[in-house]
C-alpha cells in the first residue's frame, strides 16, 4: 500500500473516534458484584442517662365470661358439736300389756353342790351330787344334772358359775357338749377357793359341765370342801 493511503486511513480513523465522543455517550456499564462485609467495628462509648418516661395511666379491661365450674373440694374437718334440739312432742299410749304369769314363762336352771369325798377323775365330768335348796316348791324346781352335767332343754343364751376349793392350784374346762368352752387356773400358797363365770348360747341338746386337768389339787374333805355349780336361763331365742 502507498504510503499517502495509509495516512489517509488513519486520519479517517482519528476523525471518527474524535466525531463519536463528540456527539454520543455510551450505554451505562452492568452493575458489578458487591463486595464481602467488612470487619464489626469497635463498641462506641457509653451514652448518657435519658429523660425518665412520662407516667403510664392502668386501664382495667372489662370482666370477662365466667369459667367452667371446677370439681368438688376434699371435705372440710367435722364441726363443732350443735346444740340440743328441742323435746319432741310426746308419743301415743302403747297398747296395754298382756297379764304376767311366772307359771307361763319358760324357766331352766340349776344350782348343785358337791358332797363326794373322792377325787374326780381327770378331764371327766364332775359329779355334783346335792341340790343347794333342796325343799322349794315343785313350781320354783329347777333342772336336774344327769352325773354333773347339765342338758339344755330350752333354746336361748344362759349363764354358768362355778365355785371350786383347792390347794395350791386348780385348772378347770368348762366344756360345751365334748368341746372345752374356755379353761380356767389359779394358784396360791396354800388353800384357795377359785370361781368363774361365763355365758352360753344353747340350742336344744347341749350339754354344759365341768372337768378338772392334771394341774388340779381339789381339796375332798366333806366338813371343808365348797364345790358349786349353777347355771339358769338369761332369755329365750325362737
Amino acid at each position: 500500500m502507498a504510503p499517502w493511503c495509509t495516512a489517509v486511513l488513519l486520519f479517517l480513523l482519528h476523525f471518527s473516534q474524535t466525531s463519536s465522543q463528540v456527539c454520543t455517550r455510551g450505554l451505562p456499564g452492568v452493575p458489578g458484584i458487591p463486595g464481602t462485609h467488612g470487619a464489626h467495628g469497635k463498641d462506641g462509648p457509653k451514652g448518657e442517662k435519658g429523660d425518665p418516661g412520662e407516667t403510664g395511666h392502668p386501664m382495667r379491661g372489662q370482666k370477662g365470661a365466667p369459667g367452667l365450674q371446677g370439681p368438688p373440694g376434699r371435705p372440710g374437718l367435722k364441726g363443732d358439736l350443735g346444740l340440743q334440739g328441742l323435746p319432741g312432742m310426746p308419743g301415743q299410749p302403747g297398747e296395754k300389756g298382756r297379764p304376767f304369769n311366772p307359771s307361763n314363762q319358760q324357766k331352766s336352771f340349776f344350782s348343785y353342790k358337791r358332797v363326794m369325798s373322792q377325787l374326780p377323775e381327770l378331764d371327766s365330768d364332775i359329779i355334783f351330787n346335792s341340790e343347794i335348796l333342796p325343799d322349794l316348791d315343785k313350781q320354783f324346781k329347777g333342772t336336774s344334772l344327769i352325773d354333773g352335767t347339765f342338758r339344755c332343754d330350752v333354746k336361748g343364751v344362759y349363764f354358768f358359775s362355778y365355785h371350786i376349793s383347792a390347794k395350791r392350784q386348780v385348772c378347770l374346762k368348762l366344756m360345751k357338749n365334748t368341746v372345752p368352752h374356755m379353761t380356767l387356773c389359779d394358784q396360791s400358797d396354800g388353800f384357795l377357793v377359785t370361781s368363774g363365770s361365763a355365758i352360753l348360747d344353747l340350742n336344744v341338746g347341749d350339754t354344759v359341765s365341768l372337768q378338772p386337768t392334771r394341774f388340779s389339787n381339789m381339796v375332798t374333805s366333806v366338813g371343808s370342801t365348797s364345790h358349786t355349780f349353777t347355771g339358769f336361763l338369761l332369755f329365750t331365742k325362737s
